[in-house]
């Protein structure tokens, strides 16, 4: 668990991570470039993006525009992802390049498969691909997204190197129990996106009450309750001064049961519309719950 703001958690690979990070899906490119831009110089390090999310060029350019403010590089984490139609090593290989040519970077420092393909030959073929642009440089870490654990199982069978974060839909609503602890077994760090189940999270009254025992928003709470869980949660926001807040974690510790009691609120159900959950598996044709 990360102790500060400036703290890192390590990656199995050698390399670390910051322990939260600000997301940008649903972060048009227009907007993205000022929207990076105020999250860095508000204090985040860690920067998601993807290029299904339309916005690589607007996050390099709000990276650069930081590092001529006087953030150095080194302490950016960035992070992109391969889209569900580069799929395949040849397409895979091109698309990191494309990613890499979009963020306008000397070296992306972690690159995730976003989606597994039904077919776990396509999945190894692109993992393949992600090796070879590690070994290339331009790739720091790889690692993958929305991958359940028989995803994970198969692919760290037929994996030269093992993939050092899962990101996935967690927060107290959808736990994810089984795959988080099976990355945790394999030395994979779980992200987590939709830290907030969408605001619905903040509207409980455990948290709010707990939120007022500590004069804390519940959003803190929540993400308290996700970093105390060697979690890396990446809100987002367009709002500055929730940018800051939701930064502001590092003052006070949830108790043991108070995170039982933040644990229990859990539900059956995603909340994240059109992006991962089983339901989003369907509409875009992959099956992200193999469980072999």
């Amino acid at each position: 668990m990360v102790k500060s703001l400036m703290d890192r958690m390590p990656l199995n690979d050698g390399f670390t991570i910051p322990g939260i990070g600000y997301g940008t899906w649903n972060v048009s490119n227009d907007e993205a470039e000022e929207m990076v831009f105020m999250a860095i110089m508000r204090g985040y390090r860690l920067i998601d993006t993807g290029s299904m999310y339309g916005n690589e060029v607007g996050v390099g350019r709000g990276i650069h525009k930081a590092i001529n403010a006087g953030i150095s590089r080194d302490d950016i984490f960035v992070v992109t992802k391969l889209g569900k139609d580069d799929m395949g090593f040849e397409k895979a290989t091109d698309a990191i390049r494309a990613s890499y040519d979009r963020l306008g970077l000397k070296y992306i420092d972690l690159f995730l498969i976003h989606f597994p393909s039904p077919d776990e030959g396509v999945t190894a073929a692109t993992w393949k691909a992600l090796e070879e642009a590690k070994d290339s440089g331009i790739v720091r870490s790889i690692g993958v997204s929305n991958f359940m654990r028989g995803n994970l199982k198969e692919l760290l069978e037929n994996s030269r190197i093992k993939p050092v974060v899962n990101q996935l839909e967690i927060n107290p609503f959808n736990l994810m129990e089984e795959v988080d602890d099976f990355g945790y077994d394999n030395n994979i760090m779980t992200m987590a996106y939709s830290p907030l189940a969408k605001g619905r999270a903040l509207e409980d009254g455990k948290v709010m009450k707990i939120a007022e025992k500590y004069n804390k928003t519940p959003a803190q709470i929540i993400l308290r309750w996700a970093v105390q869980r060697d979690l890396i949660p990446i809100p987002k926001t367009k709002d500055a001064d929730r940018m800051k807040e939701n930064l502001d974690l590092f003052d006070f510790s949830l108790t043991d049961e108070e995170l039982e009691r933040i644990t229990r609120i859990k539900k059956d159900s995603n909340f994240v519309k059109g992006h991962q959950d089983h339901n989003l598996g369907k509409r875009i044709g992959v099956d992200i719950r193999n469980s072999k």
